[in-house]
């Protein structure tokens, strides 16, 4: 019987005519010598990124040599390791692949089969195929997949479009920055910055066209999360408490989250907790890329597992659709959007991401940090016309530079761009529409 479930599903792929796409930032080795693995949020285009190679490698290569497979198709239900065999025999019914050339196997969310990790493995150890799997859980990079697989995978994370991204999709492409800085285009670019703070990255909702339309699509992706992502994977039974987490984590979004304070405040209005639960919630998020806990920079693990860690969201359209007063708070919007940004480049476990404090309460934003080097200091100051805010914002910087042994940092802005020099240190002001772009 399953088998009839893979060859229909097969005959669908025989027949899909693959979509335009959007080009991802994110590139995979098409020749791979291990197993490649994307992961990321929900509904972030881990799908199209694999149709998007197919179509490139249909363009030397016949599609019978190519299978695709999306488990979470609706004949695919209830699949374990042992029922996998059969879309093997299924393919050989419907393809006849070319034996001079690779097959290559595309396995989309394949968390969906149970044990799907000892058939891939096995066939990986075969040699005949080119394997490429997706999945929505973290566990894809975890422990469990780098004991299971024994450094047969090699991973890769999808996020949300990046600001390139939103643009490449809107209006195609941008002009040379440094014809944008002088010209009408900057404004357009500036404007379109702001849509991409208020309402995210997530591939669907930046084409779609009302505003009323971009919520429903967020509130759609929420309660999948939320349902399928971490109730049903994890077994919780507290729905209402896992609720009032995710919504308060989401309006503490850009700054520090404490689970004490989350546990005391929760107790104040009458829900019970613990700490231990509230704490797995985080980790759970955490595993399905929805929240992100930034922690403190220290050489001490002590240091960092006590203080408070910020909190960041995979989207500040998510954040934006639930947190309360947040769609003109474009600072923290922007630190969220810097966050991500950095994700990107700056992949575990090369890099390192940390924020920093010291006991007079001076911070800096994103601390980088490359083995036992920290490479960039990095704040967010979205109008540094306040003259306060923009002091205490170098004066946290320069302290850091000093701790650090750093002679530049850097000061995100909105649209102010400059350099001031003290004490031999230099910080640098650019438009955070410009360092987006320039990365």
């Amino acid at each position: 019987m399953r088998r009839e479930d893979f060859k229909a599903v097969l005959v669908w792929w025989k027949r899909l005519e693959l979509p335009q796409m959007i080009p991802r930032e994110l590139t995979l080795p098409s020749s791979p010598v291990q197993v490649i693995s994307v992961v990321g949020v929900r509904r972030c285009g881990k799908t199209y990124l694999l149709l998007g190679m197919i179509k490139q490698l249909l363009q030397g290569l016949k599609r019978d040599n190519v299978i695709y497979v999306n488990f979470e198709h609706e004949r695919l239900r209830n699949l374990d390791a042992g029922d996998m065999g059969e879309l093997l025999v299924a393919h050989r019914e419907i393809f006849e692949p070319d034996k001079t050339k690779p097959v290559y196997l595309f396995l989309d969310e394949v968390q969906n089969v149970r044990d799907w990790d000892k058939w891939v493995r096995r066939i990986y150890d075969e040699r005949r195929f080119r394997i490429y799997i997706t999945g929505s859980s973290s566990k894809l990079l975890g422990r469990e997949i780098a004991t299971s697989l024994r450094g047969r995978c090699l991973s890769f994370v999808l996020y949300p479009f990046s600001f390139s991204e939103f643009l490449r999709a809107r209006v195609g492409s941008v002009k040379d920055l440094a014809e944008v800085e002088y010209t009408e285009e900057k404004g357009r670019v500036l404007r379109l910055l702001r849509e991409y703070l208020e309402f995210g990255g997530f591939p669907e909702v930046v084409l779609a066209g009302a505003e009323e339309t971009k919520d429903k699509l967020l509130s759609s992706y929420f309660e999948s999360i939320f349902y399928r992502d971490i109730v049903e994977r994890y077994g919780v039974k507290n729905l209402a408490l896992l609720d009032n987490f995710l919504r308060y984590a989401l309006n503490n979004f850009s700054s520090y989250l404490s689970l004490s304070k989350m546990e005391k405040y929760f107790k104040s209005t009458g829900i019970r907790c613990s700490k231990k639960t509230l704490a797995n919630f985080l980790k759970y998020s955490e595993s399905v890329f929805l929240l992100f806990p930034l922690e403190i920079f220290s050489y001490r693990v002590k240091d960092r597992m006590q203080y408070p860690r910020k909190i960041y969201c995979v989207d500040t359209g998510m954040v934006n659709r639930f947190a309360t007063k947040t769609r003109e708070n474009f600072g923290r919007l922007a630190e969220n959007v810097v966050y991500l940004e950095l994700r990107r480049r700056f992949e575990p476990p090369a890099h390192e991401l940390f924020y920093w404090k010291d006991h007079l309460g001076r911070e800096v934003d994103f601390v980088v940090k490359k083995g036992l080097k920290v490479e960039q200091l990095i704040q967010v100051c979205w109008d540094p016309s306040d003259e306060e805010t923009k002091q205490r914002e170098v004066k946290g910087l320069l302290k850091a530079m000093e701790e650090f042994g750093l002679r530049e940092g850097l000061v995100l802005t909105e649209d102010y761009a400059g350099v001031e020099k003290v004490d031999g240190k230099k910080v640098k002001f650019i438009p955070l529409w410009r360092w987006l772009l320039e990365g």
